[in-house]
């Protein structure tokens, strides 16, 4: 059965919003003025640090230690987790207004992934004290991390589930499917464009490059996809 491609942020709404619109005014990150009613953007600006990153600069590895949690102000940010045996496999790619480092800090695990900068862009970080301060002070920010946390664990889900399918065809569609709804760009048609290299998409399935290339061949002449430069677009989600 098909599965249906939902668009949905992952961002704790209004907060990651209002810290988007002070960051692009203030691109220094310097400004404490308020870009909120309720100046909860200038205290996160006051109280986190922000920090300015470069294409290919290593934002945290896998198995690091954390005492704080990051957001996303621009850029592109791609995550990797890394098996035994050397193999990288393509997680997604964090963009503006979404978290990271949540599950280190509340559980005091090591950091699950590499998370390594794709476009060069900004971090504000928040230590666990500061972030628990916001928490208990405005409750409606603690749905949203929920909110956020739970997106995350459905995504785990599918993951899973994508790994455990042993045929290529339906691996490659649930990663698709996936992907479109982190990273997608909705088109004016309905079609969704993702902005990624064959080659990562086939880091993405866990799968050599040249047997995914064969079938998003495939599934291009079928008229579900359209390949591009660095780019895939889904044309019939309701076929896939």
């Amino acid at each position: 059965m098909p599965i249906p491609i939902k668009i949905s942020s992952l961002d704790l709404l209004s907060v990651e919003e209002t810290l988007r619109h002070q960051m692009a005014l203030l691109p220094d990150c310097s400004s404490q003025n308020s870009a909120s009613d309720d100046g909860l953007t200038a205290l996160l600006l006051k109280a986190g640090r922000c920090q300015s990153w470069k294409s290919g600069d290593m934002l945290v590895r896998q198995g690091d230690a954390v005492d704080q949690v990051s957001l996303c102000l621009s850029g592109s940010f791609r995550v990797m987790i890394n098996s035994a045996d050397g193999q990288a496999m393509l997680l997604r790619f964090l963009k503006p207004g979404e978290l990271f480092g949540l599950p280190s800090i509340f559980a005091g695990a090591a950091f699950p992934t590499d998370v390594v900068c794709e476009r060069e862009g900004d971090t504000l970080s928040v230590s666990k004290i500061v972030l628990e301060k916001f928490l208990v002070e405005r409750p409606i920010l603690a749905v949203r991390l929920i909110e956020s946390l739970s997106s995350r664990v459905a995504e785990l889900f599918s993951l899973i589930e994508a790994n455990l399918i042993q045929t290529l065809r339906q691996r490659v569609r649930l990663r698709l499917i996936a992907l479109a709804n982190i990273n997608g760009d909705r088109l004016p048609d309905g079609s969704i464009r993702l902005s990624l290299s064959q080659q990562d998409f086939a880091r993405a399935v866990n799968a050599s490059r040249q047997k995914v290339q064969r079938e998003l061949k495939r599934m291009e002449r079928e008229g579900l996809v359209l390949l591009g430069y660095r780019s895939i677009t889904l044309l019939r989600l309701q076929k896939l």
